[in-house]
């Protein structure tokens, strides 16, 4: 009888043998993609509990962070080209001196090609040129109005020390106010052919009720960005938040502070000192771009050729060269 056992106790296939996991290769995934799986789905509800806040009966539209990303190359890559075809161009020195035989002489001998560009926009003449008291504009520094406005909800202190590049704080404490409490800068977006307002916190506690308090009060054009700065800065690190990360922000999926967050944020200086202040860089586009490329290769499915899908290198490239993307 005891052979009997021990020899149906032997007949197990070795494929149910328990394989025991060590802890410090627990976070080490592999690379191969073999299509959908049900550990896939967990942890893809799992980051959706974690970081979204989605409640039933929504009435105000989300904004995926990869869509804002876009949004902000598409606008700010128009600017920069708007710029650089507002600049006249550079002329050779026969122009020149054919311009100094035909102009009468004038007493300002500092003049430069900037500024005879935009003394003919300003719409003064050659027979204004003679006039001593003409006061003419230098250059040309009026930007175009961008599509959207990004509304920081938070109070004023956290929003000095980190912010989102281009961001506005419009504390959620303004809409306790029982009358005006939208500013000067929000009532130009409010309902706007061609703008859209997106709101953001940190993790979508405030955001989610401001959201919904602006669509009860007639906002329409109202956009949340989903998961705050902590889901932005887990996906884009580097290019789009300015100054010393909050904690919350901080904290790995397992609900800890990562220490090498934490260390990598040390020494870096708030918003209100940074010498670009609320500016973009091309540094940080083109972190963003990269960042933005590589994050599309691992969401779409590749062909079968490998690398990006036809329909993901397009976004990629239209993010890029789109020049009105927003009408």
């Amino acid at each position: 009888m005891s052979l009997a056992s021990g020899h149906k106790g032997r007949t197990s296939s070795v494929m149910d043998k328990k394989i025991h996991e060590n802890p410090r290769y627990s976070r080490v995934s592999s690379r191969l993609d073999t299509g959908s799986s049900m550990s896939k789905y967990n942890r893809k509800v799992e980051d959706v509990k974690n970081n979204y806040k989605f409640k039933q009966g929504e009435i105000f539209k989300r904004m995926k962070v990869s869509t804002f990303i876009q949004l902000v190359l598409q606008v700010e890559n128009y600017v920069s080209e708007s710029d650089v075809t507002g600049l006249s161009p550079v002329p050779d020195e026969e122009e020149e001196e054919e311009e100094e035989q035909t102009l009468p002489p004038t007493p300002d001998t500092h003049r430069t090609c900037d500024s005879r560009f935009s003394e003919v926009i300003s719409g003064v003449g050659e027979m204004d040129l003679k006039n001593k008291n003409t006061n003419v504009p230098q250059t040309i520094t009026e930007k175009p109005p961008k599509p959207y406005l990004l509304l920081d909800v938070r109070d004023s202190d956290a929003f000095d020390q980190c912010h989102i590049i281009g961001a506005v704080n419009f504390p959620s404490a303004m809409l306790s106010r029982a009358q005006n409490y939208f500013t000067k800068a929000v009532l130009e977006y409010v309902n706007k052919e061609g703008k859209i307002i997106i709101l953001y916190d940190e993790d979508e506690r405030i955001a989610h009720a401001c959201s919904t308090t602006m669509i009860e009060r007639g906002v329409d054009n109202l956009f949340m960005l989903s998961g705050g700065m902590k889901v932005l800065y887990s996906k884009f690190p580097t290019g789009i938040i300015r100054g010393p990360l909050p904690k919350l922000c901080l904290v790995d999926n397992e609900g800890k502070v990562s220490k090498a967050k934490v260390k990598a944020q040390q020494g870096v200086q708030p918003v209100s000192v940074h010498p670009m202040g609320n500016e973009f860089t091309e540094d940080d586009l083109d972190h963003l771009q990269d960042t933005l490329d590589s994050l599309l290769e691992s969401m779409a499915p590749p062909t079968r050729l490998g690398g990006m899908s036809r329909a993901q290198s397009n976004m990629s490239q239209r993010s890029a060269t789109s020049a009105c993307p927003w009408k």
